[in-house]
C-alpha cells in the first residue's frame, strides 16, 4: 500500500482525470478499436496474430484471477480508491492486473511487429502509464501489476515463438477447430467475459480463412476501411444488445454467439466491403 500512498501524495482533480483517461486505454472498447485498426488498416497477418494472442491471453488472465482470488487495495483500505469512476474499472479479483497484462500483450506484440524504435518507446510508455494509473487510482496492488506484466510478457514470448513455427494446415480444419475449441473452452471453463473473448477469438480464427483480407493497398483506402470497420462492429454490438433478449445475451451459448457475430462483422463483412468498394485488393487466405 505504501507505493499507492506515495503516488496519491501528489493527487489532484486534474491528475485524477488524466489517470482515468490513461486507464481507459485498457477498456474493452479501446481494444476493439485497436485490434480492428491493426487487422483492417495496418497489417492483416500481424493483426490477426496479435488478436489471437491478446484474446487468448486475456482469457488466461481471467482464469488466473479466479484461481488466486486476491483482494484489491480498496477492499483492504476503502478510502484508497480515488473515485466511483475508478471503482467501475475494477471488476473481479486483483491478481494479475488485467490492465497491465493487456497493455503488455497488445503494445509489446505491436512493437515487435512494427519494428520501429519510436513505436517501441511509445509502447513502453503506454505500458508504464497504464500500470501506474491502476496504482494511482487505488484499484491494484503493486504485486498485481508485476504479475500482469510478467504473464503478459510470457504470452508475448509464446506468441512470437509460435509465429516462427511454419506449418501447413487445411483450411477446413482451421475453421472447424477455430470454432469448436473456443466454444468448448467457454462452456467447460467459463469466466465472466469468456463469451466475449472466445467468441471474438473464434471470429479471428475462422473469419480470415473464409474471407481473406490483405493490407497491401494504398493507406488512404485502408484508413477509410478501418473507420468503416469500427462503425460496423460497434453498430452490430449495439444492435445485438437491442435485438437479443437479455436472458439470451447472458446465457452461455448466447454470449458466445453474440460476440462471434460481432467479431465476424469485423473479420468477414468489413474485408468483403473493402474489396467491394475497391478500398483494398483481393487476397488469398491470410495464414498465421
Amino acid at each position: 500500500m505504501e507505493v499507492i500512498h506515495v503516488l496519491q501524495s501528489v493527487a489532484s482533480p486534474a491528475l485524477d482525470r488524466f489517470m482515468l483517461l490513461v486507464t481507459q486505454l485498457g477498456s474493452q472498447q479501446a481494444y476493439i478499436v485497436l485490434l480492428l485498426i491493426a487487422y483492417i488498416g495496418v497489417d492483416a497477418r500481424s493483426g490477426r496474430r496479435l488478436a489471437i494472442a491478446f484474446l487468448t491471453g486475456f482469457y488466461l488472465n481471467e482464469q488466473l484471477k479466479a484461481a488466486f482470488h486476491t483482494q484489491r487495495p480498496f477492499q483492504l483500505e476503502p478510502g484508497v480508491v480515488r473515485s466511483q469512476a475508478a471503482l467501475a474499472t475494477a471488476q473481479g479479483s486483483g491478481f494479475p492486473s488485467g490492465h497491465a497484462q493487456g497493455a503488455t500483450m497488445f503494445w509489446g506484440l505491436a512493437a515487435f511487429y512494427a519494428r520501429r524504435r519510436w513505436f517501441a518507446g511509445l509502447a513502453v510508455a503506454i505500458i508504464v502509464l497504464v500500470s501506474l494509473s491502476r496504482l494511482y487510482l487505488g484499484v491494484h496492488l503493486p504485486i498485481d501489476i508485476v504479475g500482469g506484466i510478467a504473464v503478459g510478457s510470457v504470452v508475448v514470448a509464446l506468441a512470437l515463438a509460435l509465429g516462427r513455427w511454419r506449418r501447413t494446415v487445411v483450411r477446413g480444419a482451421v475453421v472447424g477447430f477455430g470454432l469448436l475449441v473456443p466454444l468448448a473452452l467457454h462452456l467447460l471453463f467459463p469466466t465472466p467475459d469468456s463469451g466475449v473473448l472466445m467468441g471474438a477469438l473464434a471470429a479471428f480464427l475462422i473469419g480470415p480463412e473464409l474471407v481473406p483480407h490483405v493490407t497491401d493497398g494504398p493507406w488512404r483506402g485502408r484508413l477509410v476501411l478501418a473507420g468503416i470497420g469500427i462503425a460496423v462492429v460497434f453498430g452490430v454490438q449495439l444492435g445485438s444488445h437491442v435485438l437479443i433478449p437479455e436472458a439470451a445475451r447472458h446465457a452461455p451459448l448466447g454470449a458466445f454467439v453474440r460476440y462471434l457475430l460481432v467479431g465476424i462483422s469485423g473479420t468477414m463483412l468489413v474485408p468483403w466491403l473493402g474489396r467491394a468498394l475497391r478500398l483494398v485488393p483481393a487476397a488469398t487466405a491470410v495464414r498465421g
